[in-house]
């Protein structure tokens, strides 16, 4: 059992520890950072609290063994090692079932979160021979008083410093007073969108109704080859072969979704996805979407690049009326663009497309339609 340092000794750490705690400072800063960025961007939507929480849960374990790791390293070092394997290993068998592979950034970041353990282990063992010897009751390792100070103050100020300019942007954003059709003209272009319906997925706590069952973050598969029999999203996100193998993977493709898509079978109105042919309404195409994206009610001026795969604008966009909902969870629509066999085009409220696997399914991504004119 480790032995509690003596009250002369209770602000020092060797060398080894000294470089843990500076190392768990920086992953509970990043992870402050992160956290509060994301909840801004991605968490933004009722109940706001429920998912601050949420997004800051890693600074929140990280920036408590940051401050145990001063106090208990052995129980800290084993704990941050326990954990961040735990982590690892769960995020590689999700990343083998969605046949994405073994990335590598999933053993640097195992590396870089256990690392503090390791340290904190040799630490404790550095204390023991110092104990043994008589050393640690002489003034062992270095003090560590204004590390402590950091380990607590830093991450606060970076949590104020970087979510109070995001609080302040997101309270400026043009509300949303209808959710229905509206007509938008963007850079030479005038697009009606769809309101509520099937047309317009904007919340997983808006689902899109077929056949008496409920859908929601529908993958780019799903919508693609809903009109391929049999009719409906059943079956349709791998393929009908898939036998849980990559190899038996089917993504559909641009010749696909431009004949089986499921927004040539919502009804004229856009409030039914039916069984049968309308051909009323269409998704957008990546260009599209860029070409109207706006900043407080005026066109941000984009244009897309298909070369780079990059869109550019005179202003940012952001997550305003008309064509998207403020309030609610959807920050990605996907576009009606394949980019490859195995990936679509998606686009976020601030203008960035990005390239998507067509079977991925996300709650914070939808769509919205347009009439077809």
């Amino acid at each position: 059992m480790e032995r509690e340092p003596s009250s002369s000794n209770s602000n020092r750490m060797g060398t080894a520890g000294i470089i843990a705690v500076i190392i768990l400072l920086v992953e509970s800063s990043t992870a402050a950072f992160w956290g509060t960025v994301e909840f801004f961007h991605e968490g933004w939507f009722e109940p706001y609290g429920r998912y601050l929480i949420f997004y800051l849960t890693p600074f929140i374990v990280l920036f408590f063994l940051s401050i145990m790791a001063t106090i208990k390293p052995v129980t800290t070092g084993i704990s941050i090692i326990a954990v961040s394997s735990a982590f690892s290993i769960w995020r590689v068998m999700r990343l083998k079932g969605l046949h994405y592979g073994l990335v590598p950034s999933t053993i640097i970041m195992w590396l870089l979160l256990a690392l503090p353990g390791i340290l904190l282990l040799v630490e404790s063992a550095s204390r023991m021979r110092a104990m043994s010897s008589g050393a640690y009751h002489g003034g062992y390792g270095h003090r560590i008083k204004w590390l402590r100070m950091a380990v607590i103050a830093v991450p606060i100020v970076i949590i104020i410093t970087s979510g109070t300019p995001l609080l302040i942007r997101n309270l400026k954003r043009m509300p949303l007073k209808s959710y229905g059709e509206v007509t938008v003209e963007g850079r030479d272009i005038k697009l009606v969108f769809a309101g509520s319906g099937p047309g317009w997925l904007y919340s997983n706590k808006n689902p899109i109704t077929f056949d008496g069952k409920s859908y929601s973050a529908l993958s780019w598969n799903e919508i693609a080859l809903f009109g391929k029999e049999p009719i409906g999203f059943e079956s349709k996100r791998y393929g009908q072969n898939y036998n849980g193998t990559e190899e038996s993977t089917y993504y559909a493709t641009q010749e696909d979704f431009d004949r089986y898509n499921m927004f040539r079978y919502i009804n004229e109105a856009g409030t039914e996805l039916t069984d049968s042919l309308y051909d009323c309404w269409r998704l957008p195409t990546i260009d599209e979407y860029v070409m109207v994206l706006s900043l407080h009610g005026e066109n941000c001026g984009g244009r897309f690049d298909y070369e780079k795969t990059r869109a550019y604008y005179r202003k940012t966009p952001d997550k305003e009326a008309p064509i998207w909902a403020p309030e609610k969870e959807v920050i990605y629509y996907w576009s009606a663009s394949s980019y490859d066999e195995k990936r679509a085009l998606d686009i976020s409220y601030s203008g960035r497309v990005r390239k998507i696997y067509k079977t991925t399914k996300q709650d914070y991504r939808g769509f919205r339609a347009v009439r077809v004119q």
